[in-house]
């Protein structure tokens, strides 16, 4: 299990094989954006897509709750009977992780080709410390060095050229972007967060991606892997795990992958509690990529 404020370093760093980007000898390239890409309104095919979509993990985490999978108690020790004595049984938080290598963004802009990649290598299962594709190639699929950035839609154009074809890409799998609301009225979206987080690392077994502002100055929300206030766009991660039930409190958590040591966060691999990645979403485009 991953500590909260320590960052795993990626697995065998960026090795130098004909399939990945040599380190540059310099700084990383950087570039203003020419203009923050536009989120544009889905077509009613992508609105279409995602209800489909969101009617697959809806029946998935209904089936897990009818066989009871999602009631998993803190409370393990049981009486036995009237007597003082007690029963001690399994107990475990419901949980789910995919094995994934962070990666660290090529460019200042490239967070989104970094997620990408991230995605990309998970399905396509390379060797730990190689990539399928290096950021450049991906970065061409979602227009990023066009626009200076990266919106969803043009994430998930990228998703769907760099996992086409891969082993761990389920069959009829579509890339679709969703808008994350608070479905049942309760006041917040952490709980539809983290149903959509769950049913992909584990039904589908596929990670997804989450855009957010990472710690800006007016929120009060940020992610652990950019400890420090940062003015920006909004930045992409690459969500692989889920822990425990949503409760409305900071139990419940969401497992990812960031790409920016260079650009005022962290590279590795973290943990922050749903509840603060539901409002950074809500802060920023209200979309993820899944």
């Amino acid at each position: 299990m991953f500590t909260r404020r320590v960052a795993l370093a990626a697995a065998g760093g960026l090795v130098l094989t004909a399939m990945l980007i040599a380190p540059a000898s310099a700084a990383k390239p950087t570039r203003p954006p020419i203009q923050p890409p536009i989120e544009r309104p889905l077509t009613p095919q992508e609105r279409a897509a995602a209800e489909r979509k969101l009617a697959a993990s809806d029946a998935y985490l209904a089936s897990i709750a009818t066989q009871g999978a999602d009631l998993a108690s803190l409370s393990c020790v049981t009486p036995t009977g009237a007597t003082s004595q007690a029963e001690t049984q399994a107990c475990t938080v419901p949980q789910g992780y995919l094995s994934v290598e962070a990666r660290d963004q090529t460019k200042a802009f490239y967070c989104g080709p970094a997620t990408g990649q991230v995605i990309s290598n998970y399905s396509w299962a390379v060797g730990s410390g190689l990539n399928k594709h290096t950021q450049a190639k991906i970065a061409g699929w979602m227009q990023t060095d066009r626009f200076g950035g990266t919106s969803a839609p043009m994430l998930q154009d990228g998703l769907e050229l760099g996992t086409q074809g891969s082993p761990r890409r389920p069959a009829g799998w579509d890339w679709v972007v969703l808008e994350v609301r608070d479905r049942d009225g309760d006041g917040h979206s952490g709980d539809e967060l983290q149903g959509y987080v769950r049913s992909n690392v584990s039904s589908a077994k596929m990670p997804l991606a989450i855009p957010v502002k990472p710690h800006d100055p007016n929120s009060n929300y940020y992610l652990i892997s950019w400890p420090r206030p940062v003015v920006s766009v909004g930045h992409w991660i690459a969500a692989y795990g889920w822990y425990a039930n949503y409760t409305g409190t900071t139990f419940a958590r969401i497992y990812y992958s960031d790409s920016s040591k260079d650009e005022g966060g962290s590279t590795g691999k973290f943990w922050d509690p749903t509840r603060d990645i539901a409002a950074l979403i809500s802060e920023h485009t209200r979309r993820i990529v899944w």
